[in-house]
């Protein structure tokens, strides 16, 4: 039981992270809203994740995963509802920062159950990036769910599906009686970790991935409509790049080990640079979407073998607040890239937009060669 709710926590983070992206189109014509302020939604939702994470890490290490769990599904459920029935700009933004909230709940419940729940403890990249697995399904699920439904039963009546979906696991919460014992937890033991090389260096990898991720989530519908696609065809491979993220990290699991874990890193964030100057240099709509998905392949494993990495060089104990450390910067990236491509559309193309994360995907390679010296 208590592996399923280390699975349901991340399955839960990539609902909440893929749900604007999914209604992206349908969103700003409801609420009648350009792309800045959008941009501006994504940003809000990872402005309240910045706060919360360095909140609830701590929280977990202390009080357990339990409680966070059951209030993670509660937010997170409940905020979808919000989304879903939002008549006005007001009314998402508020709808964001829940998601934000519940978000970083679940997440941070998921990512430091899987360490432990997973291949007994003993090799925690690969239970991240297995456990992973489940981040992609939930990102996948949630388009695969508005092209489904969207025109069939409206915008809020598919919303408020999948905010049933993010409900259902506080009944696993609840009932999972095998979460880790608190050893006692001592502020300053977290203070320190500050002071970690390991932890600022991986912090700064994860500011450059999650702005990576969060952009390709946000912009990918935008950007695939601009170069001729239709928005129900960009909705298709906007899921295809969740499920290729979801391939690579099954895939990473069956071979990365502590040994290897900053050379998987290394070569994944060079490719990453590799494909998204295709994106920006495709010129039809078939190679722009095979760009899409090799990038989705080139991300997946390295979220979950950079928490996995860091996890085996610190104690169990402090899971928590180390990854409240990471994911918060990480969280800066998330809030200030996205933003920066909607404002640097305005009067060009999202496409051209893209210069902005092929550059930022240079600095992050360059940031992992220092990571493998830690």
């Amino acid at each position: 039981m208590i592996q399923l709710v280390a699975i349901l926590g991340v399955l839960g983070i990539g609902i909440v992270f893929s749900i604007l992206g999914a209604v992206k189109l349908s969103l700003t014509e409801k609420l009648k809203i350009d792309d800045a302020k959008f941009g501006s939604l994504i940003s809000t939702l990872m402005f309240t994740s910045i706060i919360l994470v360095l909140l609830i890490g701590p929280l977990v290490d202390a009080i357990g995963h339990k409680p966070i769990a059951v209030a993670g599904f509660l937010i997170a459920g409940i905020s979808v509802f919000m989304l879903a029935y939002s008549g006005s700009y007001k009314g998402a933004v508020f709808a964001c920062i829940g998601l934000g909230i519940g978000g970083m709940c679940v997440n941070t419940v998921g990512n430091t159950l899987l360490p432990i729940v997973l291949f007994g403890g003993e090799n925690p990249p690969a239970a991240s990036n297995l456990g992973n697995v489940f981040f992609g399904v939930g990102a996948f699920l949630t388009p695969f769910i508005v092209g489904l439904l969207l025109k069939r039963l409206g915008f809020s009546n598919t919303l408020s599906i999948i905010g049933g979906i993010v409900l259902v696991p506080i009944i696993f919460a609840l009932l999972a009686t095998t979460y880790p014992e608190i050893p006692g937890y001592e502020i300053w033991s977290a203070f320190s970790l500050l002071g970690t090389p390991v932890v600022l260096v991986a912090s700064l990898v994860l500011f450059c991935y999650v702005a990576l991720e969060v952009s390709m989530g946000g912009w990918i519908t935008s950007y695939l409509t601009e170069v001729g696609m239709s928005a129900a065809k960009a909705s298709g491979v906007l899921s295809g790049f969740w499920i290729a993220l979801m391939i690579a990290r099954l895939v990473t699991a069956g071979f990365v080990t502590p040994a290897v874990g900053t050379t998987v890193i290394a070569i994944l964030a060079l490719v990453s640079v590799v494909t998204i100057i295709i994106m920006i240099l495709a010129k039809n709509k078939t190679l722009a979407a095979v760009g899409v998905l090799i990038t989705g392949l080139a991300f997946g494993p390295i979220f979950p073998t950079v928490v996995g990495y860091t996890f085996s060089k610190i104690a169990p104990e402090l899971y928590g607040s180390a990854f409240a450390i990471m994911f918060a910067v990480g969280m800066v990236g998330g809030t200030t890239i996205p933003k920066a491509i909607g404002n640097f559309s305005k009067g060009k193309t999202i496409q051209k937009s893209l210069v902005i994360l092929a550059v930022t995907a240079g600095i992050l390679f360059i940031i992992s060669l220092v990571f493998s010296t830690v």
